[in-house]
Parts: C-alpha cells; structure tokens; sequence
C-alpha cells in the first residue's frame, strides 16, 4: 500500500514571509486537526515545517512556564497576559524563521510503511508528501496509518 492511498492532500500551506500571527489566527478557527504549518515557494514546492509545538513553545515560553511554577503569575488574568504579550511579541515573525528546512519527507509512491518508520524513528506526528519536483501534495500521519492498519488487519 502506498502513501498516496491513504494521505490526505488538504495541509496548512504559507509562504515564508507569512507573519505568525496570521497563522495562530487560522489555527484558531479550524474545526479540522493539523499538526504542521507547511512553508512553500510561490510553486508550492516544501522549504520547511512549522509544527504545533513549535508555536506552543514562542506563547507558552520557558520563561511564563517558570513564572507560573513559582506562583509569580497571580491568577488567570495575569497568566493571560503574559501569554498575550509573548503571543503579541512573535506575531510580526515571519513564519519561515521558524520552519525546520531538515524535516523529513515522504513520496506518494513510496509504501506506507516507510512514514510509519520516520514517524516513529523520529517521534514527530505527521510527515509532507512531496511529488519529484518538491511540491508538496499532502501529508501521511501517524493517525492516517493507525486508522488503516487497525481496518485493514
């Protein structure tokens, strides 16, 4: 079976000087699941990954996670604006500061067994599919591979 056979082709696409704020923006107005932002050229060709965690981590810093630990952030108003200003602070960044250009990919040909071993290999949730010239066509998950496997066997 391959990747093609069970990837879905619908994935967040943005340009690299896309701001990140837009993005937070579109993620919180989804009714579907993504876990990765896919950075492209004006040809949709793949130039890097943002990933969920990847945004958690400039709203959700180290530093607000210590805060809130040591109890220095009184209340849910306070914990609220701390987030509210790293949120405000990264929202001008452009999205391709904080693609990773070395995430691993996947072809539509390639047997569905290969992603499940770079998901795993790699602990991340979902792997691009790109076609041969690196436009990106769709992304194979872990979720997309279980689902398959637990029908099908």
């Amino acid at each position: 079976m391959q990747i093609a056979d069970i990837m879905r082709t619908t994935v967040i696409k943005v340009r690299p000087e896309a701001p990140v704020g837009h993005v937070l923006i579109w993620y919180g107005g989804m009714n579907n699941t993504f876990r990765n932002t896919y950075v492209v050229d004006h040809c949709d060709r793949l130039l890097g990954v943002v990933t969920i965690h990847r945004f958690l981590s400039l709203i959700v810093s180290p530093e607000v996670a210590s805060q809130a630990r040591a109890g220095h952030l009184d209340g849910r108003e306070a914990l609220l604006d701390a987030l509210r200003r790293n949120m405000a602070a990264s929202s001008d960044t452009p999205v391709g500061e904080l693609m990773d250009a070395d995430y691993p990919f996947a072809h539509p040909e390639d047997l569905f067994v290969m992603a499940g071993e770079l998901i795993v290999e790699r602990g991340i949730p979902a792997v691009p599919v790109i076609d041969p010239n690196g436009v990106l066509v769709g992304e194979i998950s872990r979720r997309m591979i279980l689902q398959f496997l637990v029908k099908n066997l």
